[in-house]
């Protein structure tokens, strides 16, 4: 099963958000000091090359491959998935969209309750 394009970029760009939201959550709590913004540069790197193969995992499988070369859509095809359902990509999108929510509103009652917004 792949997912279509435009899906697989803002699933993709929810994974990102979810990373930097746990690792802000992570340097918050625990480091204080200017290598702040030193760990956040590295973190985004490191995130933009995670948030690549996770965007790779949504739109390949074993049967359709996707590249630069060779795309497996076709001009004027319109799908939001294509070829056999996997149970575990849905599980992984369902999940990344949770936590997402629940790491966004845990940080935002952290930043209430501490007297920062």
């Amino acid at each position: 099963m792949i997912l279509n394009k435009p899906l697989s970029i803002i699933l993709s760009l929810c994974f990102f958000m979810l990373l930097m939201l746990i690792i802000s959550s992570i340097t918050v709590v625990f480091f204080n000091g200017g290598s702040i913004p030193y760990i956040g540069l590295v973190f985004v790197v490191v995130f933009y090359f995670i948030t690549r193969m996770f965007y790779n995992y949504l739109r390949n499988d074993d049967f359709y491959k996707n590249n630069k070369k060779h795309s497996s859509d076709k001009p004027g095809e319109s799908y939001i998935t294509k070829g056999e359902m996997d149970s575990k990509k849905i599980f992984i999108v369902v999940w990344v969209i949770v936590i997402l929510v629940l790491a966004a509103v845990s940080l935002w009652l952290y930043s209430f309750n501490n007297g920062l917004i």
